[in-house]
């Protein structure tokens, strides 16, 4: 069968997803074979994985693949706009809304011209949502379903009915049959006229949220915006800005699952940027810790962080006496990410400090742990390699929760609360993954580039 435009795209998305499950097998059957000789064991082996290979070939088979997907596509749904977002367990309606606004006053979904489409629904159904959203020219197949124009599918169809199955099963995954909301979804009882009024159910942006993160990870991890930095940080002359974002934060949604609550969330990992909505307030000028012995000792971290740390212990007052529950356990641990959010957001203001580039070399009293994760601009050689050893890390990590627990003792110990090597342990634990993803995103001054740039 000779297929061309997007029927060849849709022909070729099914065998690469036959060749993805063939391959476990074909290994395995290549591991079984090796080192025999003997033919009528060759021929056994073979006998035996024959019937998987069969399975696997007639289940991704064109035409009854696209039957099996087309009975699928209820279970899932096109969107712009996903629900679930909102809250996991939310069963109202998703919202798919395709319209374009050149002019847009303001940014909306409308206001991109390319939309990335999201899928919502059983996860295990996200392969018909990959296939309805295969392009050729600029044009998906759900549009050309939506656009009345089947011939994509017509090449693979035994007859008429057949066709008109595919269409119609597929048609589902494009709209809901009836809009409806629900309990676990925002809902706002908007008054009109006659003591009427309107049910407003606002839901997530998902297109809008994931072209927005695509922005900010190639502005952040680009090749040409770090050759951007990378010749503002040895003063040399780039045509293209420098942009930044920054104080932003991370939302994450699904847990370990992120899967269950849309495609483009799963491609996110369950991540999605926000960017610092605050209003403007007064910030004094900040300096290193060259004074310190500790930032965890000195005055600007904690107080930036007594709130957080007051609110953790009011809970842990409020949880005295009960057994640890996961419950308890997962909301201590929320509390002790809100100081390490407090901790990281100070930390990348003193690494941004580059006019002081090297001021841990200046009578620093800091520890050298701190002074490796800080002073990230420092130009010397040593220094650096130093800090690429990452082995500073986990003194920070340990610093961190000898801090924590000496603040809990000092505040809870006549309430009878004490914490220990365990609490220690645990504080520690809750860092060190953090840590490693904040250093992931860290742009660390190259002295040995910076040197081979300046000879030459």
């Amino acid at each position: 069968m000779q297929t061309k435009g997007l029927a060849a795209v849709i022909a070729d998305y099914i065998d690469q997803r036959r060749l993805q499950k063939l391959e476990p097998i074909e290994k395995a059957l290549e591991k079984a074979l090796k080192g025999v000789d003997d033919a009528v064991k060759q021929a056994q082996i073979n006998t035996e994985f024959s019937p998987q290979i069969l399975q696997i070939n007639q289940q991704f088979d064109v035409r009854h693949w696209l039957d099996d997907a087309a009975k699928r596509a209820k279970q899932i749904s096109l969107v712009t706009h996903a629900l679930k977002f909102t809250h996991g367990d939310a069963k109202g309606s998703s919202v798919l809304s395709l319209e374009y606004m050149e002019d847009a006053d303001y940014l909306v979904t409308a206001s991109l011209a390319n939309l990335a489409i999201d899928a919502v629904g059983n996860a295990a159904a996200l392969d018909v949502a990959k296939l309805l959203q295969l392009e050729f020219e600029g044009r998906s197949l759900a549009q050309t379903l939506t656009d009345g124009d089947f011939s994509a599918l017509a090449v693979f169809s035994e007859d008429q009915m057949q066709l008109t199955e595919w269409v119609e099963g597929f048609k589902l995954a494009l709209a809901d049959k009836a809009l409806s909301s629900h309990t676990l979804a925002k809902q706002l009882y908007f008054p009109i006229a006659d003591g009427q009024y309107h049910l407003l159910s606002p839901v997530f942006a998902s297109s809008l949220a994931h072209q927005f993160n695509s922005k900010i990870t190639a502005v952040r991890y680009g090749d040409e915006p770090k050759a951007i930095r990378e010749a503002r940080r040895a003063g040399k002359y780039h045509d293209k800005p420098d942009i930044r974002f920054l104080d932003t934060a991370i939302q994450s949604f699904g847990g370990s699952k992120p899967q269950n609550i849309s495609q483009l969330n799963s491609q996110r990992g369950g991540k999605t940027n926000l960017l610092n909505c605050a209003p403007p307030s007064w910030q004094s000028t900040l300096k290193p810790p060259l004074n310190e012995q500790s930032i965890f000792n000195s005055r600007e971290f904690n107080r930036r962080v007594w709130r957080d740390l007051q609110e953790l212990q009011r809970y842990l007052l409020s949880v005295k006496g009960r057994d640890s529950t996961l419950e308890i356990r997962r909301n201590i641990a929320a509390y002790v990410n809100d100081l390490i959010d407090g901790l990281l957001n100070y930390a990348a203001e003193v690494q941004g400090l580059s006019e002081y580039a090297g001021w841990s070399f200046q009578n620093c009293e800091l520890k050298l742990a701190e002074q490796l994760w800080l002073d990230v601009w420092c130009e010397d050689l040593l220094f650096q390699q130093k800090r690429a050893n990452n082995n500073w890390q986990q003194d920070i990590c340990l610093a961190f929760a000898g801090w924590l627990n000496s603040k809990l003792n000092k505040a809870l110990k006549n309430d009878g609360l004490v914490f220990g090597t365990v609490q220690y342990q645990h504080w520690a634990k809750l860092l060190s993954p953090r840590l490693r993803d904040y250093e992931l995103g860290t742009m660390v001054f190259s002295a040995a580039k910076a040197q081979a740039e300046a000879a030459v």
